[in-house]
């Protein structure tokens, strides 16, 4: 299996901060109304990651899915991996064979 790289994608922070422009919504308004702290909010906007419970509440507020805001987050995630990881994994992992 040979793995392939794109550039890095950008965190759910900044896809947060995008859906915010289109609702002309700040950062203390979207705490409140995702009913979390603005910090936490804030860490988000900042890189960190998106947990399930912070999808589900992105979802409601923005319309979408939290499997949207999830996969933003995977895609994010696989993006940061170098080959030279990749191979080192690919080396390291042995593929396991179904059993018969």
């Amino acid at each position: 299996m040979t793995i392939q790289f794109a550039a890095p994608l950008e965190p759910v922070g900044v896809h947060v901060a995008d859906f915010m422009e289109e609702y002309a919504i700040k950062a203390p308004t979207l705490a409140k109304r995702l009913n979390v702290s603005r910090s936490r909010l804030q860490r988000l906007l900042e890189g960190a990651r998106c947990d399930g419970d912070m999808a589900v509440r992105l979802s409601r507020a923005f319309g979408t899915t939290p499997e949207y805001w999830l996969n933003l987050q995977s895609l994010y995630d696989l993006s940061l991996i170098d080959k030279d990881t990749a191979s080192a994994i690919e080396r390291e992992v042995v593929p396991l064979a179904i059993a018969e």
